[in-house]
């Protein structure tokens, strides 16, 4: 049985962006949005995996889903659902 350990993202974003200076509220602004998803992934040899993904774009969450995978081969995305946003 192989253990799957996940990394915490590098950053993490709030999804809105409030700020208060000395003058009170700022002008709105953009909001964040982060890409979370759960990815399912096939090896060459016809392995499945599952890894979370998560990036300020969808190829950037991508990338980091096949980043989780174990090494020894290479994983290709063959689908995958938001987890998070809209």
């Amino acid at each position: 049985m192989t253990l799957l350990t996940l990394k915490p993202p590098r950053r993490f974003r709030p999804t809105t962006s409030a700020r208060r200076g000395p003058a009170g509220p700022t002008a709105p602004q953009d909001p964040v949005t982060q890409v979370v998803l759960m990815v399912d992934l096939t090896s060459p040899e016809g392995r499945t995996w599952w890894a979370v993904g998560v990036g300020d774009t969808l190829a950037e969450a991508l990338a980091f889903a096949q980043d989780s995978c174990p090494s020894d081969t290479s994983w290709q995305p063959i689908g995958w659902n938001d987890l998070y946003g809209d």
